[in-house]
């Protein structure tokens, strides 16, 4: 409970200021407990989500992670989603906030950047009107995690959130590969 205090202080006001005194075991044992409390708070949110959805009975249309099933076996799948994606998406979203730490507007852009994480998972989806009017709530568990990368990437570097990322994405992948192994349909 106190890295969720911790996070939420810095959300608040966020200053790019690194723990650099703090060594790799106990930046491992933060990083974990953060990927609990992803895992936890994202699939939480994504449950309330589909019951909202499904009582609203809005069509989302196929998701991107469906269009993968099709067109990828298992082991590009799992490459793609939980080692390429986390790389590419953490320096291109939390890697240039270094350039920001000493700037007055370092929230802003730090903010900026959680929000640009969050929207760009709005591709995931096939755009509608319904889906455009809901995108808060799809993409909630992308902002709470683009938050938990932020603090990880400022408090301890860039290879820890990627490392963050690609664990997350990883473990909320695995049964979804495991139903496409076992030749289980997901419906």
């Amino acid at each position: 409970m106190k890295i969720l205090a911790r996070v939420w202080k810095f959300a608040k006001a966020p200053v790019y200021k690194s723990l650099d005194h703090v060594r790799n075991p106990l930046k491992l044992k933060i990083v974990i407990a953060l990927l609990k409390w992803g895992i936890l708070i994202g699939v939480t949110v994504g449950m309330i989500n589909q019951w909202w959805i499904d009582l609203m009975d809005i069509d989302l249309g196929q998701h991107a992670i469906d269009r993968f099933l099709d067109n990828y076996s298992i082991i590009p799948l799992f490459f793609i989603a939980a080692v390429f994606a986390p790389l590419v998406e953490e320096i291109l979203f939390r890697g240039p906030l270094v350039w920001f730490k000493n700037k007055k507007y370092f929230q802003f852009i730090l903010y900026g950047s959680v929000i640009l994480f969050a929207g760009v998972h709005m591709t995931n989806f096939e755009m509608s009107r319904e889906v455009y009017y809901i995108a808060p709530l799809l993409v909630a568990p992308q902002l709470i995690l683009g938050m938990f990368l932020s603090y990880v990437r400022v408090k301890l570097g860039l290879r820890w959130s990627i490392c963050l990322h690609a664990m997350y994405n990883g473990i909320l992948l695995l049964p979804i590969l495991l139903y496409k192994f076992l030749n289980i349909p997901l419906e």
